[in-house]
């Protein structure tokens, strides 16, 4: 099995567990216990997954040689997957948090909220393009405050499992959670149902999902060659609906900050000329990613060999 493979079914797993554990030690002895116990469950994770650390460092690697040594601004070091397990675990217990209705405790800024009222407004759907980056519940929390709908698109057989534990923290969150196979042409009309409906549908759009079929366009990401889906943006191109990103970053102890910006407002594009928009717009939110990555290197996800697939590692390696 991959590093990807391996990775992707600890975090799920491992996430779900730790996420009910911390929502338990939250609950019997509060916010400041709970901080200061992620400390140890990080190194733990650290200690015990050696190659989770060591993507880290080409990670970091890679963005310091793209960055000409700004970010980070010293030379990577495997003490630094310690720093990033420890950021993932923040990002666990505060999403947590948010969604056991504490988002009232946190100091939250955020830019763009009104593009999606807007479309919201005309009845018009919209998908919406986050990242392994930060926290992607700024979506949820614009739909409970706004009342938004919000499909979050899984890749899981875990997200029955996700969405029961969401909906105990938050019975009237109006966030749905649509488990869909990636190798099934169910995928495209279940998303058009929502945009129908006038519903947004959010898409974390930095990984292509194990086994999906679905076109897959090789750009630069950080100066490396990397696969990323092009099906979101060929389908907005083909619905003509409005694509948007959305990227939220911790910014200190309870502090967000978080950004929607518009890709396209939606307009259908001719077959002819169809992928070639459609790759205009994948490149527009991979500059994106990677402004984000640039200022806050340690709240992107990926706990794997990211590049590997086009470097053609083995699966010793990758």
């Amino acid at each position: 099995m991959s590093d990807r493979r391996h990775w992707e079914n600890l975090a799920e797993v491992g996430s779900m567990a730790a996420m009910r554990f911390m929502a338990t030690l939250h609950r019997v002895a509060g916010p400041r216990v709970a901080r200061l116990l992620l400390y140890p469950i990080a190194a733990y994770f650290h200690l015990t997954h050696p190659r989770a650390a060591d993507s880290t460092v080409d990670y970091l690697n890679t963005l310091r040689a793209w960055t000409g040594g700004v970010a980070p601004s010293q030379p990577p070091r495997r003490i630094d997957g310690l720093h990033h397990n420890y950021e993932f675990a923040v990002n666990l217990y505060d999403r947590m948090v948010a969604w056991g209705g504490g988002f009232g405790s946190y100091e939250f800024h955020h830019s763009g909220s009104e593009l999606l009222m807007r479309f919201a407004e005309e009845g018009r759907g919209g998908i919406l393009l986050g990242a392994h980056l930060g926290s992607f519940d700024m979506p949820r929390i614009l739909a409970g405050e706004h009342g938004v709908v919000m499909n979050v698109l899984m890749f899981t057989d875990q997200a029955e499992r996700v969405t029961a534990f969401f909906e105990r923290l938050d019975p009237s969150s109006s966030l749905r959670v649509l488990r869909l196979d990636p190798g099934s042409a169910q995928t495209g009309f279940a998303i058009k149902a929502c945009l129908d409906r006038g519903e947004f549908v959010g898409i974390l759009g930095d990984r292509v999902p194990p086994g999906s079929k679905e076109q897959v366009e090789t750009v630069d990401f950080l100066g490396r060659p990397a696969r990323f889906p092009l099906s979101p943006y060929l389908l907005a191109c083909t619905l003509g609906c409005p694509l948007l990103t959305s990227m939220c970053v911790r910014t200190g102890d309870g502090r967000y900050s978080a950004a929607v910006r518009v890709l396209t407002e939606g307009e259908v594009i001719p077959r002819k000329v169809r992928r070639e928009r459609a790759v205009e717009l994948l490149g527009a939110y991979v500059a994106t990613l990677e402004d984000y990555c640039r200022k806050w290197p340690l709240q992107w996800f990926n706990f794997y060999f990211y590049w590997a697939s086009v470097d053609g590692a083995t699966d010793e390696h990758d």
